[in-house]
């Protein structure tokens, strides 16, 4: 097919705007901070190459290695090289935006032809419908701004979910506990760090006489606390952490000291005894994706 050269200026516009679109939702979704010019430098180099894949259609212009080392350069040229793992994974992302667009411009082919056409593999937008660059970049900045960090922050939970198994009184608890640097708590008096427990995932385990201070909401009532467990056992392992978080400033949590608590890294489950569980009466996630807080120097232990 012959080119028509008049389209070329076109192709031209086109592909610096898609390539700049590119190339900022790279910057976002990485949190690479670059200058206006140094993407809009980046964006012409790809423009430019777009035009002389139409006009010369030659064979080199199609290797995957002259695209390979396009995309690096263009790289190089929107974001400042600082190391090469920064490089490789803007690369991953660039690649991936890119597809994406790949993708959303197929589904346009196949639903409007007319505005659409492929040729040899490169899209050709027939007559620049400000329209759907509009569109596309409007889906662009709301996946960004409101899709996106609801996964990231889904993925990045997902990483530091752990594995744990609370051995007390003949059972196994195995819960989900959430890796918190929040959770700096200690028992004042051994020093041993705390896991935060629901009451609800853990109360089979309980005593009937700590099961009662929990249903009937006395857990912060120290006097309530002593009476009831006063003829115990429990009571020599009954542990009272100040903390500073959990929506209340400078209260209690009611915790113990199990038996043992084993924590899986990899496939391997880790023994710790000195360990202390804390006891909180309500929810820690809201939406059931772990029931216990972990604190960070037990998996550096």
């Amino acid at each position: 097919m012959p080119v028509e050269y008049r389209y070329i200026d076109i192709i031209w516009l086109d592909n610096l705007v898609m390539n700049f679109i590119i190339l900022w939702a790279s910057s976002k979704l990485t949190k690479n901070s670059t200058s206006l010019y140094r993407l809009l430098a980046a964006s012409f180099l790809g423009a430019t190459y777009a035009v002389l894949l139409v006009v010369y259609q030659g064979f080199i212009f199609s290797l995957w290695v002259i695209k390979l080392l396009l995309s690096i350069i263009m790289i190089l040229i929107g974001f400042k090289f600082t190391s090469l793992v920064r490089l490789i994974r803007l690369m991953a992302v660039f690649y991936g935006v890119t597809f994406a667009f790949g993708g959303g411009a197929l589904g346009l082919y196949f639903f409007t032809k007319d505005i659409i056409t492929l040729d040899k593999g490169i899209f050709y937008i027939k007559n620049f419908p400000a329209k759907i660059i509009f569109m596309s970049s409007l889906l662009l900045i709301i996946f960004i701004y409101a899709v996106w960090p609801r996964i990231r922050s889904k993925l990045a939970a997902e990483n530091l979910i752990y594995s744990i198994k609370i051995k007390y009184n003949g059972r196994d608890i195995v819960l989900n506990a959430l890796l918190d640097t929040g959770n700096l708590l200690y028992d004042p008096i051994t020093k041993n760090p705390v896991i935060i427990v629901e009451y609800t995932k853990i109360q089979e385990t309980l005593p009937l006489e700590v099961r009662k201070i929990y249903r009937s909401n006395r857990e912060l009532d120290m006097n309530f606390i002593i009476h009831a467990l006063k003829d115990s056992a429990f009571i020599e392992r009954i542990r009272l952490i100040p903390y500073y978080t959990l929506g209340k400033p400078g209260g209690l949590l009611l915790g113990f000291r199990p038996e043992k608590v084993l924590v899986s890294k990899g496939n391997n489950w880790y023994e710790y005894k000195e360990i202390i569980v804390a006891i909180y009466n309500d929810k820690l996630s809201k939406d059931d994706s772990y029931d216990a807080l972990i604190h960070p120097d037990i998996l550096s232990a």
